[in-house]
């Protein structure tokens, strides 16, 4: 692929809310690190704010970016294949071309289905002490010291870097980095507490 197609495949990986390294961009888009390196000067340079997380388990990412691409999913891509087996069979002329559309709509679909889906919120009414801890760190950009209740039922003490607060199925989340796990998580807020000596 050429460099715009290979930009806008990278801008799609991270428009899906998930962290990915240099490496991890380079493998998915098949070109070397150092033109991912490049590609997100370029993409910052055009007004698209990429996010960086240092260290051994750092990458990009993108906070609240709003794609215009149309979707696919699978059973517009079979609804295509279909179409495709008939315009084999009737020989038609063009039917190159249209496998390549299909091809190309197949690596949209495939980013579309990792896709995390975020509703942020903005200017959200809440009064809650967490709510305003979790809010003036993401403000401040600073850390937070809470207990967090795992799936075992047991409260366990993470030191978090908030980034952003949504809603997901009827339930309030906060994306933050997790020190514990060297990596970004969605912490749901009903199992949070602020840590208290």
């Amino acid at each position: 692929m050429g460099k715009i197609s290979n930009a806008i495949q990278m801008l799609n990986y991270l428009n899906t809310g998930n962290k990915y390294s240099v490496k991890e961009l380079s493998e998915k888009i098949g070109i070397t690190e150092r033109m991912v390196r490049y590609y997100k000067v370029e993409l910052e340079q055009a007004g698209i704010p990429i996010e960086t997380f240092m260290g051994p388990n750092g990458g990009y990412y993108i906070l609240n970016f709003k794609s215009h691409h149309n979707n696919f999913n699978k059973y517009d891509i079979q609804i295509l294949e279909a179409a495709n087996k008939f315009l084999e069979k009737k020989k038609y002329k063009d039917v190159e071309k249209f496998q390549s559309i299909i091809e190309k709509i197949k690596v949209t679909s495939d980013i579309e289905e990792e896709k995390s889906k975020y509703f942020l919120i903005e200017d959200m009414v809440n009064e809650s002490e967490l709510f305003f801890c979790l809010n003036n760190a993401i403000v401040n950009n600073e850390t937070l010291k809470i207990l967090y209740k795992n799936l075992n039922c047991t409260w366990q003490e993470r030191v978090i870097h908030p980034i952003q607060i949504f809603n997901y199925k009827d339930k309030t989340y906060v994306t933050a980095y997790c020190e514990l796990r060297n990596d970004i998580r969605h912490f749901e807020m009903d199992r949070i507490k602020l840590y208290r000596k």
